[in-house]
């Protein structure tokens, strides 16, 4: 079997941690005899696996790239299967979507650019109906992102989880701080945590940081701050951008409680790198979340925007009445695992 992954659509962190998991797991399966990358000509090629062949793409517009382009890729690289994981693809029936964002169905309401958004999700949601019929599979990273893709497309779909890979990273606490998983966008809403923190007794909170990691861009970072100054709290706030990823481990690793306050999340790889590092993890009530609370048996959830009810739990994990913490390490969470599961589904379809 060969693979072909489009990475015309790999950009951000989290999707260039999926494009090297999958690429590189896939190899290792001996069904798999080739896998290939077809990058665009601005893709920084240091990021592709060892042993992945590169194909390049010609330039053209997002109509030319699915209505011609991926099928003509597929066809010269001779690939059994087309990897979209943007969840849309050509109509081809080696096509495989996969399903990693729930911007694929939803748009952010605290979003700037809604005037551009609406009009391409529209666009984009109606050639994913013309066009997934004929795909071979949908993989979905969530049960909750997969009930979604069945109310909308006539699609085979399954679920399987993100790959998480921490290495040798394991929680330790040892430092007076509690991590905030920022990120790109509004729905990570970074702002409940200011929040809450200015509303924790003092004698709760102090010689404790909050630091809030990954936010993007410039901009939002700057807001934040500017929050945390007004409310009177802007020495105890630290707010950095996006985190080399050893780096980002470390800073879970080594916080006493760490908070995810996301609107809107497929799979939350964030919250599920700080559980499975034994992490205490306090997230928000949306579906994802909870589903990574009863699949691993640890974390503690409070209401989405409820600063209120955040800043309790944190005040109650700084004195010492943590949210649950994994108990056992959990086996099949690796992406040698979740690859194993990919090919499996695509062998059962042939």
């Amino acid at each position: 079997m060969r693979i072909l992954f489009d990475a015309r659509s790999v950009r951000t962190p989290s999707g260039c941690y999926v494009f090297q998991g999958l690429t590189k797991a896939w190899r290792c399966d001996p069904r798999v005899s080739g896998v290939v990358a077809a990058v665009p000509g601005s893709f920084d090629r240091s990021m592709v696996p060892e042993g992945v062949e590169v194909i390049p793409m010609r330039g053209g517009s997002w109509a030319v790239h699915y209505l011609s382009e991926l099928r003509r890729l597929t066809d010269q690289c001779r690939a059994d299967v087309l990897f979209c994981p943007n969840g849309i693809s050509p109509r081809d029936p080696r096509a495989v979507l996969y399903f990693q964002d729930m911007f694929h169905f939803r748009i952010d309401g605290g979003a700037t650019n809604l005037m551009r958004l609406v009009p391409r999700n529209v666009v984009r949601a109606s050639w994913r109906r013309l066009s997934s019929d004929s795909a071979k599979l949908g993989i979905c990273v969530s049960r909750h992102i997969c009930e979604e893709v069945r109310k909308r497309v006539r699609l085979p779909s399954i679920v399987v989880y993100n790959g998480v890979d921490i290495g040798e990273a394991t929680w330790s606490g040892e430092e007076n701080c509690v991590f905030v998983l920022g990120g790109i966008g509004h729905r990570k809403d970074e702002q409940t945590a200011i929040r809450a923190w200015s509303t924790i007794p003092f004698a709760a909170r102090r010689d404790v940081l909050l630091r809030i990691g990954g936010v993007e861009p410039a901009s939002r970072r700057a807001s934040l701050r500017a929050l945390a100054a007004t409310l009177g709290i802007g020495r105890e706030v630290s707010v950095v951008g996006t985190l080399p990823r050893h780096m980002y481990l470390e800073e879970i690793a080594k916080a006493r409680v760490v908070v995810s306050c996301s609107r809107m999340e497929a799979f939350s790889l964030p919250v599920a790198e700080a559980i499975l590092m034994g992490a205490p993890v306090l997230c928000t009530t949306i579906a994802s979340h909870l589903e990574l609370i009863k699949e691993t048996g640890a974390g503690a959830s409070f209401a989405t925007r409820d600063h209120a009810q955040l800043a309790t739990a944190i005040g109650a994990a700084l004195s010492g009445t943590a949210p649950p913490r994994l108990q056992v390490p959990l086996s099949g969470w690796s992406w040698d695992s979740r690859a194993r599961q990919h090919i499996d589904a695509y062998v059962s379809r042939e």
